[in-house]
């Protein structure tokens, strides 16, 4: 490594101010900009009581869409940040955080193995101040890791095809097992994976000797995977196949869900647009028909012109699954949906303008290079990071303490009204803190505290919510209020 550092002075700095820069974005004022709503108030929950009582979790977070649960890998990812950080939420928005700094870094290594060193250097700078990556890297969340695993599954099919280092399949099998519990879109990486392991199968079939080890790899791959996925086979034995009838619905159910006929799409577009607006353009509608048209020339070019034609082809399939993917989903594609294609996309960009910045016209580096300096000053002038935090979880626990306060000892209800959350957040801090609260359908108390994100609209007495109703007839006796939360204690009516 030393030896490496003193031949390539230059890039070891610029990488290292890359990963300063990304560290700088997605750590600065963690605590204040992290999301820790309803789910991210449950994930702690359970990853507590996993650290504090021992409960194994055998089940991950429940999709929005197909009701599937994905398994419980990111639970067990968030246990040892939550322990260390004394079981403060912080601390697995923190490990998210490093772990996409890593994903920049490896980026670069994998932008410099199959490009060039500009490629490497452009792919990761653009990566680490992308709005997108930046927000969805310092929350605690199951999808934010899946970059890292996708980039790593790709990397090790890609070391299994070209270099024929069998041994990294078991290290595809694990990572994608893990991506595929970050979220299920990690699915859209097995045509990929599945493609290229085929090809490399072929290309050896008459060789014995290196058959035989890539087939006992890929059964060391496919035992490891199954290893990871087993807590959900665990869980669907238990509970008459849940999973996967959801999972058979979801494919099934085309009205709503998917639609496997791709020319009666009309998505393909509208996401292509989705990925240039939001990854390359941070979220700003700047040309975007023009520069998508551009980037597909362009790519389209380098192909032919290039020596990079084995690493642009693993790309560009890479790409066209992730896209084709997408494109026949029914739904509304998120931004964190492509989080199994973020690095494909910086490694693309970085492809692009390294090719011409290693060419000999000064002309082509002066516009290379300009285009790099005007898509970074886009997404450094647009950063999360500059904007105003939303300081979600110290005003959930601020109206934890005070409802503690106001309590004083004695035991009491509590409910929620909010039109996209639920109470996991708050009562997070409340158990925490151990107050004495009893939730309703154990026992009523004569208490109930209401906390409403709805400000002045909200109605407490009377309301429906299940742990509101469930107290009764009611009437306020105080409130409070922290920024736009309203706090309210109520009685019995009489």
């Amino acid at each position: 490594m030393i030896n490496w550092i003193k031949k390539n002075r230059l890039e070891f700095f610029i990488l290292i101010g890359i990963l300063g820069l990304a560290l700088f974005l997605r750590l600065y004022r963690i605590g204040e900009f992290m999301t820790f709503l309803g789910d991210e108030g449950r994930d702690v929950r359970i990853v507590r009581d996993l650290i504090t009582r021992g409960n194994l979790v055998f089940i991950g977070p429940q999709t929005s869409i197909g009701n599937m649960y994905l398994g419980p890998l990111y639970y067990y990812m968030m246990a040892p940040a939550l322990f260390l950080s004394n079981l403060n939420p912080v601390g697995p928005a923190i490990m998210v955080a490093l772990l996409g700094v890593l994903t920049v870094g490896l980026t670069w290594f994998v932008g410099r193995s199959w490009f060039n060193k500009s490629a490497g250097l452009v792919a990761a700078a653009l990566f680490s101040v992308s709005p997108v990556a930046i927000i969805y890297s310092r929350s605690s969340w199951n999808p934010n890791p899946m970059p890292l695993f996708a980039l790593l599954c790709i990397w090790g099919v890609y070391q299994v095809w070209q270099n024929k280092k069998y041994f990294w399949l078991p290290i595809v099998g694990v990572s994608f097992a893990f991506a595929l519990q970050m979220h299920y879109l990690g699915l859209l990486l097995a045509p990929t994976l599945g493609f290229f392991w085929l090809i490399s199968l072929l290309r050896i079939r008459k060789d014995k000797t290196l058959r035989s080890h890539f087939v006992k790899n890929t059964l060391l791959a496919i035992a490891l995977f199954l290893v990871l996925m087993s807590p959900l086979v665990l869980f669907d034995i238990k509970h008459q196949g849940m999973n996967f009838h959801a999972f058979e619905k979801f494919f099934t159910d085309r009205q709503t869900t998917v639609n496997l006929n791709p020319t009666k799409s009309d998505r393909f577009v509208p996401v292509i647009i989705t990925t240039v607006t939001d990854l390359v353009l941070a979220r700003q509608n700047i040309s975007v028909p023009l520069i998508s048209v551009a980037i597909l020339l362009l790519s389209v070019f380098i192909f032919f012109k290039s020596k990079w034609r084995p690493q642009l082809k693993l790309l560009y399939i890479w790409l066209a699954f992730g896209i084709f993917g997408l494109s026949i989903y029914k739904q509304h594609v998120y931004v964190h949906y492509l989080g199994f294609i973020y690095p494909a996309v910086y490694l693309l960009l970085g492809a692009l303008i390294g090719y011409f910045l290693s060419r000999k016209g000064f002309v082509l580096k002066v516009v290379a290079l300009l285009t790099v300096l005007a898509l970074l000053f886009v997404n450094l002038r647009y950063s999360p990071t500059f904007g105003q935090p939303n300081r979600q979880l110290q005003r959930t626990e601020a109206a934890a303490d005070l409802i503690i306060k106001e309590s004083k000892g004695e035991p009491f209800n509590f409910g929620l009204i909010a039109k996209q959350n639920y109470d996991e957040s708050y009562r997070y801090f409340l158990e925490n803190k151990k107050a004495n609260l009893i939730r309703g359908e154990e026992r009523i108390t004569d208490w109930l505290f209401v906390i409403c994100e709805d400000g002045d609209k909200c109605q407490p007495e009377g309301n429906p919510g299940w742990q509101i109703a469930v107290f009764g007839p009611s009437h306020i006796v105080s409130e409070w209020s922290i920024d736009y939360l309203k706090i309210y204690q109520l009685a019995h009516s009489k």
